[in-house]
């Protein structure tokens, strides 16, 4: 007999306050959960918005803010989540990163988009 997997796909609106759209991810997330979801992905740039203009204000370090948050609820609620993508800040590169999580919380992947990878001297403030 085959298995069944709950999938949830999430679309949302974000808007420049970093925080709230976090926490609207978390919220649509155990929404989600709560129908039953096993796998939960998200939107890219989830958490800011979306274009290569707002990386630099919005980048993080993984782990930050957002990620913590990921992790966090794929182990309260035991679910893997598909991060989207966020603008992950690594040293003077600025990359749209992919993560993906496992149901005991942990990073289990990790995709950055090369395309859109560019340093902080290529970015004028």
């Amino acid at each position: 007999m085959a298995s069944k997997l709950r999938l949830a796909l999430i679309q949302m609106s974000v808007g420049d306050n970093k925080a709230k759209n976090i926490a609207r991810a978390v919220q649509l997330i155990r929404e989600a959960a709560g129908g039953g979801a096993q796998l939960v992905a998200l939107p890219e740039c989830f958490n800011s918005p979306y274009g290569t203009n707002y990386f630099h204000q919005y980048a993080e370090t993984i782990p930050g803010e957002s990620t913590e948050a990921l992790s966090t609820v794929a182990k309260k609620f035991g679910l893997y989540i598909v991060g989207g993508s966020i603008p992950e800040r690594d040293e003077d590169k600025v990359y749209n990163t992919c993560t993906v999580w496992g149901p005991q919380g942990d990073m289990i992947a990790k995709y950055r988009k090369a395309a859109n990878c560019f340093s902080s001297q290529e970015h004028s403030t």
